[in-house]
Order: structure tokens, then C-alpha cells, then sequence
């Protein structure tokens, strides 16, 4: 039996082997605006609370099989209903063992011949207690929450500030001892020695800009601003130029690049397009032996672009792969080779963005294998 309202006060389930005494309570409880169920035995119970968790439950102790203290033990071992409280409901006649109801779980007894002002605040009471108690259980879980978050963005800016204090100091270190060299010497100076110090500021530069725009580019992520910006553009040509790009920057390091599938214009965002493929291939050439090509391979289908690259480097320890998109994560075999800890991050956000696919497949000291799949 059901009885509802527009606005229920909570939902009561009732379990009594006694129709009259079903009827009396539903009668006095739905006219209070609670949204009322009822449940002539212990089994009929369960399954009234598997299709739906009542916020109460009003429970005779005296039924027929299972008595009201085996049903509340059964509720009470359950994990997704021992919150819910039960009270008990005994005939004033019937003797009543207290500790076994209070030792099986029940909060509160009622007693017939039921009086409506004992039922409605017995009720009310409970109802207050079991809500205050999960706002209390919701508040401490949001402060546990908030406080592991606390922690987590303590720890990225503690991870930021050595990133700035090492990454950005050391180029700039640089820049400023080149300048001063050549404010001491410019007129001694080779031509030859000259353009050296300004192609090292140039690289410094560049990697400045570099750490910059990985630096941005996770901000705006994390703050929700991160968009793509689609647009028709050749892929092959901008894998072209970060290749060469990248093979000056690093004393023409081999990237060999194979391109299949259609060779008409893609529309994604080709801003975060070269992101992924600058962060991809930067590091597989910084964690590779020199003398071991990189490959780059593209095949364009028909729904879909799938960028590999693939390199015969150090490769992942098993026990770290499941932490390599983790901001500022830097495994622990890279030893002494320079690096932000920022470039799958940035990569995992580029996809993100375009709605696509990583998968990474890495083994120590045969190499690392990254597989993005973007959706056209």
C-alpha cells in the first residue's frame, strides 16, 4: 500500500502481521505528509526495501517465521541498510526484552494501543537524528575531501616552485652568462663564437617558451578553460615541421615518419595537435639512445586519426605506467635526464580535449610505445 504526497516528509515503512494496525498507522502517518508503505510480514519487508530504502521503518516484533528482532538483525547486516532506524512496535501486554532490541539494533519502541502524538514524535525524532547524522557523515567526507584536495594542489605547487626555481632558472642562467659574455668581448669575439652564444640563447629561449606554454596549457585545464579550436589543416605538413623542428633543436636526431590512409585536410585543433606531438616525441628522443631511431607513424582512416610513436629507449617500470599522466611524475629511472615531469600531462589533456584515446605500452630497457586515436 502506498501513500503519497506532493511534498513527503519521508518515506516510512510499516511491517505488521496485523491489518488493523497497518491501516491505523498509514492512516495517521499520511495525513503528516509522509509517504507511507506497508508490509504485512518479515519477507514481504525485504522486499520492499530492495525496491526501494524507506528513511524509517515502524517494526512488530511479534510476527509469524521471522520475528521483528531476525528482521532487524538481517537489516542491520546489511551494508546498504543498517542506517536506516527501526523502531519497534510491541502491544503494552507483550513482554518486551529491551536489551535484545537495542542489541540487535533498534533505536526506539512504540507501544500499543498506539497514541498519535507517542507515534508522530517518536518518528519525527528519528527521522531529525538519522538526517542530522548523514548531513554530519556528508560534511566529514566533503572535509576529507576537501582536505586530500588541499594537499593534492599543496603538493603541485611545491612541485611548481621547483619547477620554476631548476626548469626556468637554469636556462635563464644561461642567457644571462652569454649576454655577459658578449658585453665583455663582442669585439674579440669570432663571428663563429658570436653566432654559437646566440644560437645557445636562442635554444634557452625556446625552451623557456616551451615550459611556458606546457605551464598555461595545464592551467587552463585545470581551470576549465581549455578548449578546441577545430580547423582545416594538412596533418602531414605539421608533422613535417615539428619533425624538423625537433631534429634541429637535437643535432638532426633520426624521427622516421611514415604517413598511410587519406591525404585530405583533418579538422581538429592543430594548436593542441602539435602539443601532443612536440611533448610525444621530445620524449622519446630524451629517453633513447642517440643512435636508435624514432617513429613516428600516422595512419589517417576514415573516423579517425591514429598517431604513433614509438621508441627503443629505457622505458616504464610496470608499477609506475598507472601514474605517467600525474602531474610533475617522473619515474624513478630517467636518473639524471633534464625534465619537467609535464609532457604526458599535457598530452593526456590534448586528448582529452579532441575526445580521443591514449594507451601507452612500455617495457624497462626495450622501449615505450604511445598510441593516441583521435575521432574526425
Amino acid at each position: 500500500m502506498y501513500s503519497k504526497t506532493s511534498k513527503s516528509k519521508g518515506n516510512i515503512l510499516i511491517v505488521d502481521d496485523t491489518p488493523d494496525n497497518l491501516r491505523l498507522l498509514s492512516e495517521m502517518l499520511s495525513k503528516q505528509g509522509y509517504s507511507v508503505r506497508s508490509a504485512i510480514s518479515g519477507t514481504a519487508a525485504f522486499m520492499a526495501i530492495n525496491t526501494r530504502c524507506p528513511d524509517l521503518i515502524l517494526l512488530d516484533i511479534n510476527m509469524p517465521q521471522l520475528d521483528g528482532y531476525a528482521v532487524c538483525q538481517q537489516i542491520k547486516a546489511s551494508q546498504n541498510t543498517c542506517d536506516i532506524p527501526v523502531l519497534f512496535l510491541s502491544a503494552y501486554s507483550e513482554a518486551i526484552d529491551k536489551v535484545k532490541a537495542f542489541q540487535v539494533g533498534g533505536l526506539d519502541y512504540i507501544t500499543k494501543p498506539f497514541q498519535v502524538e507517542e507515534v508522530l514524535a517518536r518518528v519525527n525524532t528519528h527521522l531529525t537524528l538519522s538526517r542530522t547524522q548523514k548531513e554530519l557523515q556528508k560534511a566529514k567526507l566533503d572535509a576529507l575531501r576537501a582536505l586530500e584536495q588541499e594537499k593534492e594542489l599543496n603538493r603541485l605547487k611545491s612541485e611548481f616552485i621547483s619547477l620554476v626555481t631548476h626548469d626556468f632558472h637554469t636556462p635563464l642562467v644561461s642567457i644571462q652568462g652569454y649576454i655577459s659574455l658578449l658585453r665583455q668581448n663582442s669585439s674579440g669575439l669570432a663571428i663563429e663564437t658570436q653566432h654559437r652564444y646566440f644560437n645557445k640563447m636562442e635554444s634557452s629561449v625556446d625552451h623557456l617558451m616551451y615550459l611556458l606554454e606546457q605551464v598555461l596549457l595545464i592551467g587552463k585545464s585545470e581551470s576549465g578553460k581549455l578548449q578546441s579550436y577545430p580547423t582545416h589543416f594538412n596533418l602531414k605538413e605539421l608533422c613535417h615541421e615539428v619533425i624538423e623542428s625537433l631534429q634541429l633543436q637535437n643535432n638532426l636526431r633520426s624521427i622516421e615518419f611514415s604517413y598511410t590512409g587519406s591525404d585530405r585536410a583533418v579538422e581538429l585543433d592543430p594548436v593542441l595537435i602539435r602539443q601532443i606531438l612536440i611533448n610525444l616525441l621530445t620524449n622519446a628522443t630524451k629517453y633513447s639512445p642517440e643512435e636508435r631511431p624514432i617513429y613516428l607513424m600516422i595512419e589517417h582512416r576514415e573516423d579517425a586519426i591514429a598517431l604513433q610513436v614509438e621508441d627503443q629507449g629505457i622505458g616504464i617500470p610496470l608499477e609506475e605506467q598507472a601514474h605517467l599522466f600525474e602531474l610533475f611524475h617522473r619515474c624513478s629511472n630517467v636518473q639524471s635526464i633534464r625534465g619537467s615531469g609535464l609532457g604526458l600531462a599535457v598530452v593526456k589533456t590534448c586528448v582529452d580535449a579532441l575526445d580521443g584515446q591514449i594507451k601507452i605500452k612500455s617495457q624497462v630497457g626495450a622501449g615505450t610505445t604511445v598510441t593516441v586515436t583521435l575521432p574526425v
